[in-house]
């Protein structure tokens, strides 16, 4: 698999200058919208008109699956999603490039809200948090660097070690397990919506053409093997084969017996 990566003039360093321009905006935008609403806590009407929810849509809100994704219930939940922005959206948006890294966390984030109104039966239930893009990040991330160790602390003190593969596959494990539960306040079906837009959006950008190769190297490969006969019965026997043909003239073909004729069909495939 090869990739393009985007080149970026440097900057003066600081905490975003190692990220490139769409990673930088979106934690920059998501940490002043969760500033505002935390310093205004009087302007939950207008968090009412920005979350994501069944009653909102019908009103006309057309703008909350996207809006949505920039809203967070809390502290933690913001830390935990800019956190994982920041450590694996850089190298993803590299190798993707800005535009395409931008309409993939835009498309997993809708695409996980409204797969979340679908399987909500609550219609006042909101929905706010950038958690569906953020899986679909993961899941870009894992699906370009299958391989790539990660180390997460549980409990922020044992460390664990895996594969991105293994570390996104089971979390989508959890949350489709978790999924049944609609009382958890957690929108599980958003996670696991946005993870498939992820993989899906990689799969269409980068695996066609990866799996084109590997097919010409599989087609290479067989072509310069050695051809080997399949294995079969043997030939038969000469003098059993002139046996039959004897039998044949004095007796009549309908005379043979079934192990006969299929001797004498050998005998016609080999000589």
């Amino acid at each position: 698999m090869s990739f393009q990566y985007e080149s970026y003039p440097p900057r003066a360093t600081g905490f975003f200058d190692r990220l490139p321009p769409v990673c930088a905006w979106l934690i920059k935008v998501n940490v002043a919208v969760a500033l505002v609403f935390f310093l205004l806590p009087g302007l939950r009407n207008l968090e009412t008109l920005l979350a994501l929810s069944r009653a909102g849509l019908r009103h006309g809100y057309l703008w909350q699956p996207v809006t949505y994704m920039f809203l967070h219930g809390g502290f933690t939940h913001l830390l935990f999603n800019m956190f994982t922005l920041y450590f694996l959206g850089p190298e993803t948006e590299r190798a993707m490039g800005s535009k395409h890294f931008l309409a993939m966390y835009l498309i997993s984030g809708v695409l996980g809200g409204l797969g979340w109104l679908w399987l909500m039966p609550i219609p006042w239930a909101e929905c706010v948090g950038a958690s569906g893009a953020i899986f679909g990040v993961l899941a870009a991330f894992a699906t370009l660097y299958p391989r790539r160790q990660l180390t997460l602390l549980i409990f922020f003190i044992f460390p664990v070690t895996m594969m991105a593969w293994q570390l996104v596959a089971g979390l989508a494990l959890i949350e489709f397990i978790l999924a049944n539960n609609d009382n958890s306040g957690v929108a599980h079906t958003a996670h696991l919506a946005g993870a498939f837009a992820g993989f899906l959006y990689i799969d269409q950008l980068f695996e066609n053409a990866h799996l084109r190769r590997l097919w010409a190297r599989l087609r290479d490969y067989v072509a310069q093997r050695p051809h080997t006969p399949r294995a079969g019965p043997p030939p038969p026997d000469q003098a059993e084969v002139g046996r039959i043909l004897d039998k044949i003239s004095a007796q009549g073909i309908q005379s043979l017996t079934k192990a006969e004729r299929q001797t004498l069909h050998r005998a016609s495939r080999t000589f």
